[in-house]
């Protein structure tokens, strides 16, 4: 029953997100609850999952609200002004340029392994950039699911290290035979992202860095947004940023960190109280889309986890593989890890199905290494569309995208660099 219902709220769930007119917050919320109840989950002990479930994410709801609105106040203020000018002027040329420098952006800041500084760091002033040459923002979500997810194969990222507490390993003796993965997972990264740049210019809508200038020159900006300008704080607008920033890789909580941010800048920028409530109003309505989104996904992850329904789904999809291809079971597995990574979460095919398909492959001569990194590479490119992943809702935010635009745009560069990477592992690992 269990399986049955897990299959039946996904299945519900993809269809409507991607084809209804639903908001994604209803769906998350309202089809898990549905079928709950059906399949005789009793009523409180569905609440109780469902308010558990939320509990869980409620720290990433305010991350998105406090984060937000740092980076709104600070946009508003003219603090990315400089940042944008300049890159416009110097790599303004071509779309993959713009794309290409987003790329090594989120590289460097995903070296602590965290996607939610990884989110922040790179979405706010480059999505300025995207919008400003007119390049569709399904473009800059692609970065997140190629380069982003090949680097969260480091030996600190959550796939790797799961790996490694199955395998009973050394994390970095695992990581050292994935790195020549990876590294080929970034090169792949790049040149998908070189592909896609070229079909969004013969869109024809891409504004080149100097035709911006050239237009900015002739069109004076809009009274209501100069006076929102403070040029004369632009140096305590940035180091107030680095001090932020750095606190986020020190591992101070991040929502502590954008608490505190948004306490000195709304005062510091807009004087009275008038001018910070209207700063908080103005992005208001986006922020509560998102947040909306984000409590709609604890309630699903409360509900299928806290029946035990991926654990059950991991369960029986291993269950349905006939005997006879039990030989290449971890090569089938492996090639549709990254479909089913956008449904399951990490500890169900970590933890539930790599576990069961170590032991197969041992009994053929398969190294159980060989099996952890198809599975680590796999899930990688998986995460940044994965329904069941809250940080997936808390970047489209940030982007301003919905579930749908993001993956109909992607999921098929996603697909193409998942099985290219795990065929890879066969020969290199």
């Amino acid at each position: 029953m269990l399986v049955f219902g897990g299959l039946l709220i996904i299945c519900i769930m993809m269809v409507l997100i991607l084809k209804s007119q639903f908001m994604p917050g209803n769906v998350l919320a309202m089809v898990p609850l549905v079928i709950a109840l059906a399949i005789g989950t009793g009523f409180t002990d569905t609440m109780t999952f469902i308010h558990k479930g939320i509990s869980n994410v409620l720290v990433i709801a305010a991350l998105f609200i406090l984060a937000t609105l740092y980076f709104g106040t600070m946009s508003d203020a003219g603090l990315f002004d400089p940042i944008i000018n300049a890159l416009t002027k110097r790599i303004g040329k071509t779309v993959f340029s713009v794309v290409a420098t987003t790329g090594l952006i989120a590289m460097v800041s995903h070296l602590d392994g965290q996607g939610i500084t990884t989110l922040l760091i790179t979405v706010p002033p480059m999505l300025l950039i995207f919008d400003k040459m007119k390049i569709r923002r399904t473009l800059l979500a692609l970065v997140f699911s190629t380069v982003t997810a090949v680097m969260n194969m480091i030996p600190w990222g959550g796939p790797t290290a799961r790996a490694a507490a199955v395998l009973g390993t050394d994390v970095m003796m695992l990581y050292r035979q994935l790195l020549p993965i990876q590294i080929l997972g970034l090169v792949l990264s790049f040149v998908i992202l070189y592909f896609a740049s070229k079909a969004e210019e013969k869109r024809g809508e891409f504004v080149h860095g100097a035709d911006i200038q050239t237009c900015e020159s002739e069109i004076s900006i809009c009274e209501e947004e100069l006076s929102l300008k403070r040029p004369k704080l632009l140096w305590a607008n940035a180091a107030i940023t680095v001090i932020v920033l750095v606190a986020l890789f020190m591992g101070v909580p991040s929502y502590i960190t954008f608490l505190i941010g948004c306490a000195v800048i709304l005062p510091l920028n807009y004087r009275t109280l008038k001018e910070q409530n209207a700063r908080v109003k103005a992005h208001a309505g986006h922020i509560l889309i998102s947040v909306y989104t984000i409590i709609g996904a604890g309630a699903l992850l409360g509900i299928m986890g806290g029946l035990g329904m991926f654990e059950a789904l991991a369960e029986a999809f291993v269950g349905i593989i006939p005997e006879s291809l039990s030989s290449v079971m971890h090569i089938i597995i492996g090639l549709i890890i990254t479909p089913l990574g956008y449904l399951l979460n990490a500890d169900a095919i970590m933890y539930g199905i790599m576990p069961v398909i170590i032991n197969v492959g041992a009994q053929y001569g398969v190294e159980s290494a060989t099996v952890a990194a198809m599975f680590i590479v796999g899930h990688c490119i998986a995460v940044p569309l994965c329904l069941t992943t809250p940080q997936v809702y808390l970047g489209l935010g940030l982007m301003g995208l919905d579930y749908r635009e993001a993956f109909k745009a992607n999921f098929k560069w996603s697909i193409l660099l998942g099985t290219a990477l795990v065929l890879a592992t066969l020969f290199i690992v």
